[in-house]
């Protein structure tokens, strides 16, 4: 069977986005991250989307390729900020974003959680950064889960996951069009860190606890 193709290159600049206040602290070159923040040799993004698409907040799972390090484990989308190509981390995220699942980044919203420190494969410690990115959905698309395609080089699969699902390290599998389905498969988590699983579980919470702020200002 033939592997689907990755995402196109990016174009030349990268793709343009947005931001929003509470991201205005990083709105930095990384070389100025890193100067402040000097235990740290080089950086890394996470991004986490999430998508109400079927009633039921869920997030984007990706898992990564038998043959690479950590074969099979799952993760968000992220990898390595460069100062090369990434002008801040939050170019960073975009792009990695769309390298892995093929998603345009409308707006980076937050950061999740703290810097998590990570050991590389070269045993050098980087600080990762975890951002809360809303994502481009096709015209009148906003009741169907994005449309994820994932590099086959680097990932096997994606799936969407609700919190009590990633909470428990096991997920249903969603129909093609994101309906439930009856007996459904249900995969086994197992995350490439325990800091991946708080991120998500934090960024949910974000997320609820603006649900309640919003419905608190209609009443």
């Amino acid at each position: 069977m033939t592997k689907p193709p990755p995402p196109p290159a990016l174009p030349a600049g990268g793709l343009p986005f947005t931001t929003t206040p509470a991201v205005a602290d990083l709105n930095i070159p990384i070389r100025s991250f890193l100067s402040t923040h000097t235990q740290f040799v080089g950086a890394a993004i996470g991004a986490l989307v999430y998508s109400r698409a079927t009633g039921t907040d869920r997030v984007l799972l990706i898992q990564r390729a038998a043959h690479d390090s950590m074969p099979l484990q799952w993760e968000i989308p992220g990898g390595a900020a460069d100062g090369k190509d990434d002008f801040t981390l939050m170019h960073a995220a975009v792009r990695e974003l769309w390298e892995e699942a093929g998603l345009k980044a409308k707006r980076v919203l937050r950061q999740v959680s703290g810097i998590h420190p990570l050991i590389t494969r070269r045993k050098n410690l980087v600080g990762k950064v975890t951002f809360e990115v809303e994502v481009e959905v096709e015209e009148g698309g906003e009741k169907k889960l994005p449309k994820v395609t994932l590099d086959p080089n680097e990932h096997a699969r994606f799936l969407w996951a609700t919190e009590e699902e990633c909470a428990a390290d096991q997920v249903k599998v969603l129909g093609v069009d994101g309906e439930e389905v009856v007996d459904a498969e249900v995969v086994k988590i197992r995350y490439t860190a325990k800091e991946q699983k708080m991120a998500i579980l934090d960024g949910f919470k974000l997320r609820r606890e603006d649900l309640l702020r919003d419905e608190a200002k209609e009443v």
